[in-house]
């Protein structure tokens, strides 16, 4: 049998116009764990409501509002919902909505590959309610041109018009490695034969001799044929400038 926790946060309302206000116990809770008659939980400030019981009885469990304000008061986001995808190679597609906005400024995005060690801004990205403000939920979209192979990481830190700021849950986006090939044809090659490079991106083809000496050097886009000419008959490698690893050994009769 499945057994669901619910956890009820409560918010206070005070003064004119019902602003909104948070305890600091509440922005404080941000991945707080604890267990409710043998049932684990835990949730982070950020993400999704979302509820998960399996047969270890675990529950995860989200907030819509990621908040960090050092006091109380009307808060500038609400709602703020952030998620980051890889949509190719070289691109990320990052993409956020708001609820309601009070005084925000914009959204500075902020990224952080696995081996470096703390987040970069990358991009700011203004608030679309007028100075600011907005009763209407509103959308957002970016694009961060990234080809890193392993993990990265991305959040957004939020900007209030009177400089106060709190960040979005941490999205992570796996890289994916880019496929690449340099063929050469034909081989053994009767005075001149044909380079290509299968890739993504741009390099630059060494022709190197048997002595190691570089004979020629050329620029080589993705998917265009190079034909080499006028080499002396005799043994080369091909090495690519940037990616030293990938080579194509070619006789030249």
């Amino acid at each position: 049998m499945k057994r669901i926790l619910f956890i009820t946060l409560l918010t206070v309302w005070a003064g004119g116009a019902g602003a909104q206000l948070v305890t600091t116990a509440v922005l404080n809770s941000s991945e707080a764990r604890g267990s409710v008659n043998n049932i684990s939980f835990e949730f982070n400030l950020g993400e999704m409501a979302t509820t998960t019981i399996g047969s270890g009885l675990i529950l995860t469990q989200g907030l819509l509002q990621p908040m960090s304000l050092a006091s109380n008061g009307p808060l500038p986001v609400i709602g703020l919902e952030f998620n980051a995808k890889r949509t190719s190679r070289q691109h990320v597609q990052l993409d956020w909505k708001t609820i309601q906005e009070i005084g925000n400024k914009g959204f500075l995005i902020e990224r952080k590959k696995e081996n470096e060690s703390g987040f970069a801004a990358i991009r700011f990205v203004n608030s679309r309610a007028m100075n600011g403000n907005s009763d209407l939920p509103l959308q957002y979209a970016a694009t961060d041109t990234n080809t890193y192979s392993d993990k990265t990481y991305y959040r957004l830190k939020q900007e209030d018009i009177d400089g106060r700021f709190a960040y979005s849950t941490v999205r992570l986006v796996q890289g994916e490695a880019s496929a690449m090939a340099l063929k050469a044809w034909p081989i053994p090659a009767p005075r001149e034969f044909w380079v290509s490079l299968e890739s993504s991106t741009r390099d630059e083809l060494l022709i190197y001799d048997a002595l190691g000496k570089a004979v020629r050097q050329m620029a080589l886009m993705p998917g265009q044929a190079v034909k080499i000419a006028g080499l002396p008959a005799g043994t080369y490698t091909l090495v690519l400038r940037a990616n030293r690893d990938i080579t194509q050994r070619v006789i030249v009769q």
